[in-house]
C-alpha cells in the first residue's frame, strides 16, 4: 500500500475520475511474454488453443491519442481468447477505444474485440467488432447484429498496415452497439457511426472487455494497443486522472488527513486533482 498525505478536499475527485475511466491497458509488460496472467487478463471460456496472445514490442502509434507511445502492444493472430474485467455498468453508455494495425485480414471476416458481462459469463459477447479484407485489398469494419447473427459492414475502406483509432460504444439501456473509426477525440461525433440497431443484451451488466483470436481458417495478423474503457467520450480521451491502474482494484481510503491508495502498480505515476483542478 502506498501512503500519500493530501487534503481531504481531493478525495471526491479521485472517486469521480475512477468511476469515469474504467480501464486503461497500455500493455506495459515485457515484450515477448504471454499476456495471460498479466494485468488480470484471463482465458475466455476454455479456449487455450495456441498461438497465445503475446505482448510484443511497440511498433504502432497515433498522434494525440492518450494510449499511444506507452508500454508495448499485443499481436492477435489465431487461437487463444482473453478478457479483462472492469467496474460493471448497468446503465448509461460504455466506450472502448484502441489502436489497431492490421497486416492480414480474414477474407470472410471475423471479430477481434467485444464487451461482455463480468467474468465474460455465459459467452455473452456484446458489440462484436469485425474486420475483413474487401475485393480491392483494403479492409472494412463491421458489427454483428446479435438478434440475427448477421454482420453489417461499413462501406468505408482503410489501407492494410495503417494504424487506426477504433471506438466501440454500447448503450446498456437501449442495448445498441456502434463503432466509429478515426473520430475526432475532442467531441463525440453525431454522425459517422456504424449502428448495430438490432443488437440486444440479456446480460446483467457490461463489465469486461474481450480480445478474440479467430480460428486458423480466418487468417488474421493484427497489432492492438492502448485500450481505454470509459463511461463518457471526454473520459475516454482524457490525459488526466488515474493512469496505469492495471490491477483494476483501485481504492482510495481516507484515514484522518491521509489518503491511502490500493491497487496501483508499484512505481506508477498517479495524478490526483482537486475539485477546482489543482
Amino acid at each position: 500500500m502506498k501512503k500519500i498525505t493530501l487534503l481531504l478536499s481531493f478525495i471526491a475527485c479521485v472517486g469521480f475520475m475512477q468511476a469515469q475511466t474504467l480501464l486503461v491497458e497500455n500493455f506495459d509488460y515485457n515484450a515477448n511474454t504471454v499476456l495471460l496472467g498479466q494485468g488480470l487478463w484471463t482465458v475466455t471460456g476454455t479456449n487455450t488453443a495456441a498461438p497465445l496472445v503475446n505482448v510484443t514490442a511497440k511498433s504502432i502509434s497515433y498522434a494525440s491519442y492518450p494510449g499511444s507511445e506507452i508500454g508495448n502492444e499485443v499481436t492477435l493472430t489465431n487461437g487463444e481468447d482473453l478478457y479483462k474485467n472492469f467496474t460493471a455498468q448497468t446503465s448509461g453508455a460504455v466506450y472502448v477505444s484502441a489502436l489497431v494495425n492490421i497486416k492480414v485480414a480474414p477474407a470472410n471476416g471475423d471479430y477481434f474485440i467485444h464487451f461482455g458481462p463480468t467474468d465474460m459469463a455465459g459467452n455473452a459477447y456484446i458489440g462484436r467488432t469485425f474486420v475483413k479484407a474487401d475485393a480491392s485489398g483494403k479492409i472494412i469494419f463491421g458489427l454483428m447484429q446479435a438478434s440475427s447473427g448477421t454482420t453489417t459492414y461499413s462501406t468505408e475502406t482503410f489501407d492494410i498496415g495503417s494504424t487506426i483509432l477504433l471506438v466501440l460504444k454500447h448503450d446498456v439501456v437501449t442495448k445498441t452497439s456502434s463503432i466509429i473509426v478515426n473520430p475526432s477525440m475532442t467531441t463525440e461525433p453525431a454522425t459517422g457511426w456504424l449502428i448495430n440497431s438490432t443488437g440486444n443484451n440479456s446480460t446483467a451488466n457490461i463489465g469486461s472487455i474481450g480480445l478474440r483470436q479467430p480460428s486458423a481458417s480466418a487468417a488474421l495478423d493484427m497489432k492492438l494497443d492502448g485500450i481505454r474503457v470509459a463511461t463518457s467520450w471526454s473520459a475516454l480521451f482524457s490525459t488526466t486522472g488515474v493512469s496505469n491502474a492495471n490491477t483494476n482494484s483501485f481504492k482510495a481510503i481516507v484515514s484522518g488527513k491521509n489518503l491511502m491508495l490500493q491497487g496501483v502498480k508499484e512505481g506508477a505515476a498517479v495524478e490526483i486533482y482537486s475539485a477546482i483542478g489543482s
